[in-house]
């Protein structure tokens, strides 16, 4: 369990890109990845009917991304447990549907989920994340359609988070970008 701990650990948090954007400028002249911020934290504490053995880690993951006038807001249930090779996994789940999508956020002190009624995501491939030399790296990719594919590269440290997500309809990427986004922990 002191790896999911670890993890957790790297995870769990404030985030944003600001030296990413820094850097872009001061190399370019300009900025062609977002403004982002990204915010995680354990919520088991918000969830009635665990059960009493329970392992994992539940996370309430919010994203935020501003691309001039244009933000976009992403709120996601995630579960983090340990497989048998004691690699890291991401599940995602999805929302409670008596929860409005604006109230599921970390900050919501209120809110309250019935694990009997939370239902695994149809459409995303559960991420196993496997530790290497001081850091933790996952690939995946997921069908979200006959014609659209997600697919997803992370590295997380200490401090710092890689991301790439990259949406393909028919092999051309929609939204998302190969170079990854790079996060700082703030908080």
């Amino acid at each position: 369990m002191k790896k999911l701990e670890k993890f957790i650990n790297y995870i769990c948090g404030r985030f944003n890109n600001e030296n990413q954007l820094k850097e872009e400028k001061a190399i370019t002249g300009g900025v062609r990845t977002p403004v982002a911020k990204h915010i995680v934290g354990i919520c088991n504490d918000k969830i009635k009917n665990l059960p009493e053995d329970f392992n994992g880690y539940f996370t309430i993951d919010e994203t935020y991304y501003n691309h001039g006038e244009h933000e976009t807001a992403l709120h996601h249930l995630f579960l983090y447990t340990l497989n048998k090779d004691n690699d890291v996994v991401l599940t995602s789940y999805e929302l409670p549907t008596d929860v409005d999508y604006n109230d599921f956020i970390n900050a919501n002190d209120k809110l309250v989920i019935d694990y009997s009624k939370l239902e695994l995501s149809k459409k995303f491939t559960p991420i196993t994340f496997e530790e290497k030399d001081g850091y933790f790296l996952a690939e995946s990719e997921s069908n979200f359609s006959s014609e659209v594919i997600f697919t997803a590269i992370e590295k997380v440290c200490d401090g710092k988070m890689y991301v790439t997500e990259i949406f393909r309809k028919n092999g051309v990427i929609i939204s998302g970008s190969e170079d990854p986004i790079v996060y700082d922990k703030i908080k």
